[in-house]
């Protein structure tokens, strides 16, 4: 583990993005996973100078966040009252800033919170969620303010404060604090089109305005490491250390092929038991390029008929999707299932017969990954870090040549002693290649909470 040198040195790890999440949704997105791993990562948990913190609406004052609360969001016999306790906290802040303070960093979606805040009913709202009866919450507890030897860490949910750029900035002029950042991918800049208006504007507005503050990036592949020099080099920045983050593979244990305790009733909850399937994890949304996948599904049950398995979708609804949506719903032999919670999401992995992954283009790939890592065969487009994710184990293809994605896939739906190889093939890797773990990811960000903005051993 890394240990500091200068006991006073601390990393501030910014917990503020998970606090709105949790305030509105109960199932965590791609960058909810990837924060939430990284800080429950022995690494990180063990280490006493990191703190985990979080800013009010409209205030520069950072709150400090129990990082067994945080942890806890892992455990599912714990999560639901962890969520309760953030959105508690999370009404609690609103109350607390400085006067005036949250109306200018507020949207319409944060008026109960903030009512609710206002009137002193922290604890009736985790009562609510936890579903237990009201009991006493603890004060607000004010972090120190950083110095110039430390570090302070956004895991990359930029886009939930619209006045975090200043934050930031302020912070940074105020106390010297070193400010580290992670970046999941630059689509808002690069393909706005992909994403609501109001979403891009504010993720570009707040990107740009924070960039020339930022002493350490982090990204979570080469490809996004490229994404981001080149916007550095682009906007005239001054260049700054960029370090990839490894993504880790123990998110779940590699499969084995048995049947795990509970998993038959979690199929059964979702009506997806005794039948294959073929699986896509995602949010309905333009990028993820799901409407090749269905066309490619149509043309394979002409062509086969009854050899096709059923497509399950698994994913929540995206800015854009009102037509894929109709289209989903009406598709024949097509399962969409918007609501699965994370802690059944590796049952439905385990159960595919293999899974696709057809976007257009990603900072990472996630359900490549967690494909992989399951031991279920998957078939993933060429697009952005996609091969990095798959690391050499996945079939990849031409997202702009739906016949590739055709041939791949019946190739495997017709030849099931070529998809008991590919299994083998996966099993074999998982069980004799090494893959980074999520304590290496925490390794890497300590490292940074050592090393100056220039990234030389203070």
């Amino acid at each position: 583990m890394v240990e500091s040198r200068d006991v006073t040195r601390r990393l501030l790890f910014d917990v503020t993005g998970l606090l709105h999440w949790y305030a509105f949704f109960s199932n965590p997105s791609g960058t909810q996973r990837v924060a939430e791993k990284l800080l429950s990562s022995t690494a990180v948990q063990q280490n006493r100078q990191v703190e985990f913190v979080a800013r009010a609406l409209g205030g520069d004052e950072l709150y400090r966040v129990d990082g067994g609360t945080l942890r806890d969001l892992q455990d599912p016999r714990r999560r639901r009252a962890a969520i309760a306790r953030l959105r508690a906290l999370f009404t609690m802040t609103m109350r607390q800033a400085r006067p005036r303070g949250p109306l200018s960093d507020m949207t319409i979606i944060h008026v109960p919170y903030f009512l609710l805040g206002m009137a002193h009913l922290a604890p009736l709202v985790e009562a609510w969620f936890s579903r237990r009866l009201p009991t006493a919450l603890p004060s607000l507890e004010v972090v120190r303010e950083p110095g110039p030897q430390d570090m302070f860490f956004n895991s990359g949910d930029l886009w939930w404060q619209n006045h975090y750029a200043p934050f930031v900035l302020r912070l940074k002029a105020r106390t010297g604090v070193k400010v580290v950042q992670l970046i999941h991918d630059l689509f808002f800049i690069e393909r706005p089109d992909w994403f609501s208006p109001a979403f891009a504007r504010t993720f570009t507005s707040t990107f740009g305005g924070v960039a020339p503050g930022v002493d350490r990036w982090l990204a979570n592949s080469t490809f996004v490491k490229e994404q981001l020099e080149a916007y550095m080099e682009s906007h005239l920045l001054p260049p700054r250390p960029v370090e990839v983050l490894p993504m880790g593979w123990d998110s779940f244990a590699a499969s084995s092929g048995e049947d795990r305790p509970g998993a038959a009733a979690v199929l059964r909850r979702y009506g997806i038991v005794g039948q294959p399937f073929i699986l896509f994890v995602g949010t309905v949304e333009p990028r993820k390029n799901l409407a090749t996948l269905l066309d490619v599904m149509e043309d394979l049950r002409r062509d086969l008929g009854g050899r096709v398995p059923e497509l399950v979708v698994v994913g929540g609804y995206g800015w854009s999707a009102k037509s894929l949506a109709a289209r989903l719903w009406r598709s024949p032999q097509t399962r969409w299932l918007t609501r699965v919670r994370d802690a059944d999401l590796s049952a439905v992995y385990r159960a595919a017969l293999f899974t696709v992954s057809p976007s257009y283009s990603e900072g990472w790939g996630l359900p490549v990954q967690e494909s992989i890592a399951h031991g279920v065969p998957c078939i993933a487009s060429t697009g952005g870090a996609l091969r990095e994710s798959g690391r050499g184990l996945a079939v990849h293809f031409d997202p702009l040549n739906p016949a590739s994605l055709k041939s791949a896939m019946a190739h495997w739906i017709t030849d099931g002693a070529a998809l008991r190889r590919e299994r083998m093939r996966i099993a074999e890797a998982l069980d004799s290649e090494h893959f980074p773990t999520w304590d290496d990811a925490g390794e890497v960000l300590l490292k940074q909470a050592i090393l100056d903005g220039n990234g030389r051993d203070p």
